[in-house]
C-alpha cells in the first residue's frame, strides 16, 4: 500500500495550485509552492516574508509594513522590485490578490528578482506629505536589508499602479523624500508608472491642488520637480487607450511626464495599451506574451547593469 500512497501524494501535489508550510524563523514567513496560473504552468517556490515594520511610528503598523517574497532557494544578489499599490489613496493593501495577481511568482521565479510589496498610511492620516514619505521610508528599509534575503541593494526598482503610481512618481523626482530617510535618490535604479495620472499639478484645479498639498504645491508636483543633473531615474509608463477608463488621463499624463523626462535628458518611455482597462494594465503584467509583461522586460533588461544617462 505505501506506493499506492506515496502516488496518491504525488498526484494530489501536482493538482493542488499551491501549499503553504510554515517553519520557525525570526521573521513570520511561510514557503509557497505550485505553478503558475497560466501557460506553461511551470512550477514556482518562493518563501513570502510577511508584515515587516519600516516605520514603527504610525499608528497602525499594519500601515507600516512591507510584505518580502524570495525566490525559493533564494539567489545571492538578486535584483529587487518594490511594488506600491493602488486604491485612490484610500484603500488596498499589499497583500490583496487582485492588486498583485501573478507578478510575486512572475518575478521570483521567471525573473529572478526579489519582489517587495508595501502598504503606505491612507487617507485621511496618510494626507500628503506622509504617504509619500512612506514609501520612501519603505525603499530605504529595503536598502538596508535586502542583502539578508539575497537581494542587491544597488539594483532596486520602484512599480506602482493608479494611486501608487503617483506615490512612486513623487518619490522617484523629488529627492527629498529619500533624503529624509538618509538616502539618495540614486537608490532607484528605474520607475515603471501603471495607468496613473495627475503627474502634473500645474494642470489640477487652484482649489484642488490648494487642498491636497498646500501653497507649495509645485514641489509636489511630479513634473514640476523634473530637471537634468539630479540623478532621477529611468521611467516606464503603461497607460491605457482613452475611453477604456471612464474619465481616465492616464494616456496624457503619461505622454506629458514622459515628454518632460526626456527634455531633461533622462531616459522615458510611454506604452499604450489597447487591450485592457485601468485594472486589467496591472493585473497582467506577468502573463506570457502579454504586451505588459513584454514592456516590462524590455524596460528591465536594459536598464541592469547600465549607467544612468
Amino acid at each position: 500500500m505505501k506506493p499506492i500512497l506515496s502516488l496518491i501524494v504525488t498526484l494530489i501535489a501536482l493538482v493542488l495550485p499551491f501549499r503553504l508550510v510554515a517553519d520557525e524563523r525570526d521573521i513570520p514567513h511561510v514557503h509557497v509552492g505550485g505553478r503558475l496560473a497560466h501557460t506553461p504552468f511551470s512550477p514556482v517556490n518562493l518563501i513570502w516574508y510577511q508584515d515587516i515594520v519600516f516605520d514603527d511610528s504610525s499608528g497602525n503598523l499594519k500601515d507600516t509594513s512591507l510584505d518580502v517574497y524570495v525566490p525559493d532557494p533564494e539567489i545571492a544578489g538578486a535584483p529587487v522590485m518594490v511594488y506600491v499599490h493602488g486604491g485612490g489613496y484610500v484603500v488596498g493593501d499589499k497583500a490583496w490578490h487582485k492588486d498583485l495577481d501573478p507578478k510575486p511568482e512572475y518575478f521570483t521565479n521567471k525573473l529572478g528578482y526579489i519582489f517587495v510589496s508595501t502598504n503606505y498610511r491612507l487617507l485621511p492620516e496618510g494626507k500628503y506629505p506622509t504617504n509619500i514619505q512612506d514609501v520612501a521610508n519603505a525603499l530605504a528599509w529595503v536598502h538596508e536589508n535586502i542583502a539578508a534575503f539575497g537581494g542587491d541593494p544597488e539594483q532596486i526598482f520602484l512599480m506602482g499602479h493608479s494611486a501608487g503610481a503617483g506615490l512612486a512618481s513623487q518619490v522617484g523626482t523629488n529627492e527629498v523624500f529619500l533624503e529624509n530617510a538618509d538616502k539618495e535618490i540614486g537608490l532607484l535604479k528605474g520607475v515603471i508608472l501603471i495607468d496613473g495620472s495627475g503627474y502634473d499639478f500645474s494642470s489640477m484645479a487652484p482649489e484642488q491642488r490648494l487642498e491636497r498639498y498646500g501653497r507649495d504645491w509645485l514641489k509636489a508636483s511630479p513634473v514640476g520637480n523634473i530637471g537634468p543633473g539630479k540623478n532621477i531615474p529611468p521611467y516606464l509608463f503603461l497607460h491605457v487607450e482613452e475611453g477604456l477608463s471612464s474619465g481616465s488621463t492616464s494616456a496624457k499624463s503619461a505622454v506629458d511626464m514622459a515628454k518632460a523626462l526626456t527634455d531633461a535628458d533622462i531616459r522615458a518611455s510611454v506604452v499604450s495599451l489597447d487591450h485592457v482597462e485601468h485594472f486589467g494594465a496591472n493585473e497582467r503584467i506577468g502573463e506570457p506574451g502579454d504586451i505588459t509583461t513584454v514592456a516590462v522586460e524590455r524596460f528591465l533588461g536594459a536598464l541592469r547593469g547600465s549607467d544612468r544617462k
